[in-house]
């Protein structure tokens, strides 16, 4: 059998408390206890000095992987609107033109004026093809400006998937 120690004793091979020893002696089950006198053998001392160790450092834990943003947002992108440069006035304009064979001027077109068609010119959706009498451009849409409908198309299908409405991307002209 090995050397007994009192808590006194273990206490100051340890380096410890009296209290703090006990404590530590009832909480891991290394001690022996005789009416109100707690003793602890050589491998109980030894246990203790072991659950008193530091730890080793232990590396950051690696970061949680996380799926792509890219992914939730071709999941969910029906949540949001369409990335075109137009508005709902402006797709309704689009819209006509695409219906038309004919060149046609902002006299023509419902809720079109001079702005709108400069807008349109700049952008590249619709080209001049020539002069009204009035001296307004002649204008027919180009496929740049079906690609605008098609984006908004397909996000209003999309939507309808989702038993959403057309998120006020109408397709009256």
């Amino acid at each position: 059998m090995d050397t007994i120690y009192t808590a006194d004793e273990a206490a100051e091979r340890l380096r410890l408390t009296n209290r703090g020893v006990i404590k530590l002696g009832k909480a891991f089950g290394l001690c022996s206890r005789r009416g109100r006198d707690y003793l602890f053998s050589e491998a109980d001392l030894l246990a203790l000095w072991e659950v008193l160790r530091e730890p080793p450092k232990q590396r950051k834990p690696q970061a949680v992987k996380v799926a792509p943003m890219g992914d939730w947002m071709k999941e969910n992108s029906w949540l949001f609107r369409p990335s075109v440069s137009v508005d709902g006035r402006q797709m309704a304009v689009l819209r006509y033109l695409s219906s038309q064979k004919a060149p046609r001027s902002c006299k023509d077109i419902k809720r079109a004026g001079p702005r709108t068609v400069e807008s349109f010119l700049k952008q590249g959706f619709v080209v001049e093809r020539a002069r009204s009498a009035q001296g307004d451009p002649m204008i027919v849409i180009t496929d740049k400006g079906r690609e605008q409908i098609a984006k908004v198309d397909r996000s209003i299908k999309e939507r309808a998937k989702h038993g959403k409405s057309a998120g006020g991307w109408d397709r009256s002209t």
